[in-house]
């Protein structure tokens, strides 16, 4: 290689770097939102068994949207790492961020002896995602705006 080619070729490493650079961050950022997507929806499936196997405990049926079971699952949750960082001081205020933001539906069906309880619990995610948009790419265009998910519990017949 002469003189000449190599002054030509000067700078072409970094030139190199910035364009796998760029595809590799964008790459892991596209595993790690996926993976954050994956924690909340475990996380929300999680919440809405743990209110499912709450019915069990219950002496009582319980009624549409009972207060409950809705607890057992806000709790659930409080203790996931779902809340962003300016509600997640201290349980209590995961707690209540968890209580306003997060649907949960209980609903009883059916008739003794075939009675059960769905309890259904709605995250809005597209409002509170755990990573931030890269809004140069248009990210958001694969991400779900809400997570939910359901849960059925039988009920023993009295």
């Amino acid at each position: 290689m002469t003189f000449n080619n190599r002054r030509l070729q000067r700078g072409i490493a970094a030139t190199e770097f910035a364009l796998v650079f760029t595809v590799l961050f964008i790459v892991v950022y596209i595993i790690a939102t996926f993976g954050t997507v994956l924690y909340t929806q475990q996380a929300i499936s999680r919440s809405a068994e743990d209110g499912a196997r709450a019915v069990a405990l219950l002496n009582s049926v319980p009624t549409t949207n009972d207060s409950r079971i809705q607890n057992v699952v806000y709790d659930s949750l409080a203790s996931s790492l779902i809340v962003p960082s300016a509600s997640n001081t201290s349980l209590a205020t995961r707690r209540i961020w968890v209580a306003t933001q997060v649907t949960v539906a209980v609903t009883p069906t059916g008739t003794n002896p075939n009675a059960s309880v769905v309890v259904t619990v709605t995250y809005p995610y597209g409002a509170n995602s755990l990573l931030p948009s890269l809004s140069f790419l248009n990210m958001n265009l694969g991400m779900p705006d809400k997570l939910r998910s359901r849960s059925t519990a039988a009920i023993q017949p009295t």
